[in-house]
């Protein structure tokens, strides 16, 4: 039953609103270490805030907890099985609901359509078949973590931005802020 919930949610949500991916992952596809960024880029940050600001965020527990609080200016959609409802944050169950959550958010406050899974790797890697945006920070690094990226064919995807930034004070490595939009097929 999961496929078929899975082929009507693209149907029913890919095609009328923007589903995204925002991530930063290393050469070797790592994103997390003991529930924590492996690095410290602050231009990153900057980016992810500027770029989730009035959005509907989805995370699972995990993230949530690794960020500390509700982040502000956002609709913070958590999904858990045993967090409990706080100021700041609507919990739900699962991605489907998480999905949905956000659009109902996005059609009562009438903002943009695009909803925005921030992680982590689970949460990837379930939507991994219903983004039709990638918002990748590129980590110039090979770093030994826990959670990781999902594969992703890029063959699939149109890069429509390409940003770099060199490593400094405050940026631990150079790295890259790519966008890509999922290219359709014929059949779709």
């Amino acid at each position: 039953m999961v496929t078929s919930l899975t082929l009507r949610s693209e149907h029913k949500w890919q095609f009328n609103m923007i589903i995204s991916h925002l991530v930063a992952l290393s050469n070797n596809s790592v994103i997390g270490v003991n529930n924590d960024l492996p690095w410290k880029l602050k231009k990153d940050l900057q980016h992810f805030s500027a770029y989730t600001q009035n959005k509907a965020i989805v995370m699972g527990r995990k993230t949530f907890e690794s960020i500390g609080r509700p982040l502000p200016n956002r609709q913070n959609i958590v999904i858990s099985s045993t967090l409990k409802s706080m100021e700041g944050i609507e919990v739900v169950r699962g991605l489907e609901e998480g999905i949905a959550a956000a659009a109902d958010w996005n059609s009562k406050n009438k903002l943009e359509e695009e909803i925005v899974l921030i992680g982590g790797g689970y949460v990837f890697e379930e939507s991994i078949l219903l983004v039709n945006k990638l918002v990748l920070t590129r980590v110039d690094c090979d770093i030994e973590g826990d959670i990781f990226y999902p594969k992703i064919n890029l063959e699939e995807w149109a890069k429509t931005s390409d940003e770099s930034h060199a490593k400094d004070e405050d940026n631990q490595y150079d790295f890259r802020i790519q966008t890509y939009l999922k290219i359709k097929n014929s059949s779709d």
